[in-house]
């Protein structure tokens, strides 16, 4: 039989994968066993690194995957250059082990640096809400990595996920602390998407470099709406100062009611609609809200919109799209609303009879009989 240093490499690094897979054997000598399984696995580890064909860190993720700790502390502890260790840096930050964050930065020798990759471990430790990482690589002796790194993604991947501790760590950092109006308020762009209210505050709130509630022409705003976080856009809209513009977006005005309406988040387009400045226009983007809102089947939206004091949706608006859009999947009472309207009421046969057609197609005969009795 061969000897294992003889083999191919990915022989050796299948045998430590499966290895990295064995759990040691339950039996009256359970820590024998457990000892034995631990020696094979970092004799084989060791074996495969030395080797010119097979790098520390391929091996590395694969013990990580498998939790295997102490081969993963064997394994950087033969780390051959600081570049090696920066690479294993990166990796270690993003799994959340913070043991071995620590060992790699305080390394007698081939020492990680906290900076390495442009903040690259920052950035993953921050993505994935690794608060105590975090902590490790700002507080670094040697090369400690900046907050702000990256023009602020680290704030940006931090307030994507909703990690609080995180943010505040980073906006409070004594040195290049992370800015809250980072690329354009991209952060507050993010946070406001997940739905993440503290972050949202403490970003429009922050001392220094604050974000704006109306940044990115109102993309906050847009991206709550879309979800329909009703409290983010209640505080975006009534920010002391840049306060959002319920009527945003630039070259699509009402961008935001257009996407609640679309989602049928009924009270974020009634606060859009009714807010005290700029609010939005029921017919804004040539009816799109109405066409979203009646395509989606949101009855109560598309009443709302109808209804408006100012600056009402028209029902034949886009020459009938919303009627169409309702007929083809066969929304009956939208369908209703829309063609008996007291105010510019759809056209049954409006688009060349276009919602009979899929109405027909679609099998919606209720749909159909109501656009026939429409026409008579």
């Amino acid at each position: 039989m061969a000897p294992v240093s003889s083999l191919p490499s990915e022989i050796v690094a299948d045998l430590v994968l499966r290895a990295l897979r064995l759990e040691a054997p339950i039996c009256d000598i359970s820590s024998v066993c457990r000892s034995w399984h631990s020696i094979v696995v970092r004799h084989l580890a060791e074996m495969l690194i030395l080797r010119d064909d097979v790098s520390m860190i391929s091996v590395l993720k694969r013990a990580l995957e498998h939790n295997k700790l102490e081969v993963a502390f064997d394994l950087v502890s033969r780390s051959g250059s600081v570049e090696e260790s920066d690479e294993a840096l990166v990796l270690v930050a993003m799994k959340g082990h913070s043991d071995l964050v620590s060992y790699l930065l305080h390394s007698s020798q081939h020492a990680a640096r906290a900076d390495c990759e442009d903040g690259g471990a920052l950035v993953e430790a921050a993505l994935n809400g690794q608060i105590e990482v975090v902590r490790l690589l700002l507080g670094a002796p040697h090369h400690a990595a900046y907050a702000d790194c990256q023009d602020g993604q680290v704030l940006v991947e931090a307030a994507y996920g909703g990690h609080i501790g995180v943010v505040c760590m980073l906006l409070d950092a004594p040195q290049h602390a992370a800015h809250a109006d980072c690329q354009d308020g991209q952060a507050l762009a993010v946070a406001a998407y997940g739905g993440h209210i503290e972050i949202v505050r403490m970003l429009l709130d922050a001392s220094q470099h604050a974000a704006h509630a109306d940044c990115q022409d109102g993309e906050a705003l847009v991206q709550a709406a879309e979800n329909g976080h009703i409290e983010v856009v209640r505080m975006l809209l009534d920010a002391s100062q840049h306060a959002a513009h319920a009527d945003c977006q630039d070259g699509q005005p009402g961008q935001a009611l257009a996407v609640a309406a679309y989602g049928g988040h009924t009270q974020v387009a009634h606060m859009l609609l009714d807010a005290p400045q700029h609010a939005a226009h029921a017919d804004c983007q040539n009816g799109e809200a109405l066409v979203q809102a009646a395509k989606h089947g949101h009855i109560d939206v598309v009443c709302m919109l109808l209804d408006a004091p100012q600056h009402a949706a028209c029902a034949d608006c886009g020459n009938g799209s919303a009627l169409v859009e309702a007929a083809s999947r066969g929304h009956a009472e939208v369908v209703c609303v829309l063609l008996d309207a007291p105010h510019h009421a759809a056209h049954a046969l409006c688009q060349g009879g276009k919602a009979l057609v899929k109405a027909a197609q679609n099998g919606h005969i209720d749909v159909a009989r109501m656009l026939l009795d429409g026409c008579s």
